[in-house]
């Protein structure tokens, strides 16, 4: 049948296409960003998957070595095993593994500057660890896969994307001598002694809910390695100055404020996961935009180290960033930041 003058075939008019071809164009456009969002959750969830894995193992390693945490150190370089604090607290001697200093003795999570591993390969190449690094820590009988030291949302090409707490594990932080004798003044000012400072085991660590066991960390070298624990300065910052009575004056803050030494890695955009002792996880977005944009373009250019965090640009002088992870690194011996706004 042949239509009618009266009705003739009808078909799509120009503007009725364009409309179609735009809400298509729209739902694809929705479907990408909801695509892209799926997968930016499922890096994160299988991220704080291997740190819960890491601490976990921690807990594993401490119940069959007496309650001992391995140390946070990427495995030791130095000669000796000891030093000596001089503090007001009086004169401390800080003895480490036993005195045994050793790359292959020496109880760290991973044994980076180790020399050669089982089949004669350099654990550190070129910057970059290979398997045996890993393999041949103290923790991975415990963590027991090379990916999982990884995180999905790490987009250099290391083995390795989370760093240890350097408060925890160790008789001084990161067991430097450097920070033990800049900081211990601080801290016998607060009335903490050296002995309460030692978290070399599972049960001196007194609030494990709280407490940072990992963190993901872009250290200097862009696709290299994450060096040693994460440390950042725990005292006020320079120019704090709390009222009288309060157990933190700013006047300790002996060899300057240092702020972040280390820095977290913005690979979730402007978030930051890590593990707690208790096995924990926890993501935290960076509150701060010019630290977001100072973090971000450090890590472009492949730094990542002494970044003075400046007061909050609203009024306050918290740095709620700093003051985040701060609060997270010993609580219970670090005493804490009052008034918070300083």
């Amino acid at each position: 049948m042949r239509a009618s003058a009266t009705n003739p075939p009808r078909g799509f008019t120009v503007v009725e296409l364009i409309v179609v071809v735009a809400i298509i164009a729209l739902l694809v456009a929705l479907a990408i960003v909801a695509y892209g969002k799926v997968q930016l959750m499922a890096r994160t969830s299988s991220c704080l998957s291997n740190q819960r894995q890491i601490s976990l193992a921690q807990t594993s390693y401490a119940t069959d070595n007496t309650g001992a945490l391995t140390s946070p150190c990427t495995s030791f370089r130095g000669t000796t095993g000891a030093f000596s604090v001089d503090s007001p607290c009086g004169n401390n001697r800080i003895v480490l593994n036993n005195g045994q200093l050793t790359n292959e003795s020496y109880h760290s999570w991973t044994a980076t500057y180790g020399g050669t591993d089982s089949e004669g390969n350099p654990r550190l190449n070129g910057g970059l660890e290979n398997e045996g690094a890993l393999k041949d820590g103290r923790l991975f009988e415990y963590v027991g896969s090379v990916p999982a030291y990884r995180s999905a949302l790490d987009p250099t090409g290391r083995l390795r994307s989370y760093s240890i707490n350097c408060f925890i594990g160790t008789t001084v932080p990161n067991d430097v001598s450097v920070y033990g004798q800049n900081w211990i003044g601080w801290y016998c000012a607060q009335g903490v002694t050296v002995q309460e400072w030692k978290s070399t085991h599972l049960a001196r660590i007194k609030q494990p809910s709280s407490t940072i066991m990992s963190i993901v960390e872009q250290d200097g070298r862009v696709d290299g390695h994450n060096s040693h624990g994460f440390v950042i300065d725990p005292r006020p910052p320079e120019g704090s100055v709390p009222p009288p009575g309060v157990p933190n004056p700013g006047a300790w803050t002996v060899g300057g404020w240092q702020g972040w030494i280390d820095t977290p890695a913005l690979w979730q955009p402007e978030s930051v996961t890590y593990s707690l002792v208790d096995g924990s996880t926890a993501t935290y977005a960076f509150q701060s935009a010019q630290a977001i944009a100072t973090l971000t373009e450090m890590q472009a250019a492949g730094q990542s180290h002494g970044y003075v965090q400046p007061p909050d640009p609203d009024g306050a002088a918290l740095r709620r960033d700093w003051m985040h992870f701060r609060d997270r690194l010993l609580p219970g011996v670090i005493p804490p930041m009052v008034p918070r706004y300083q």
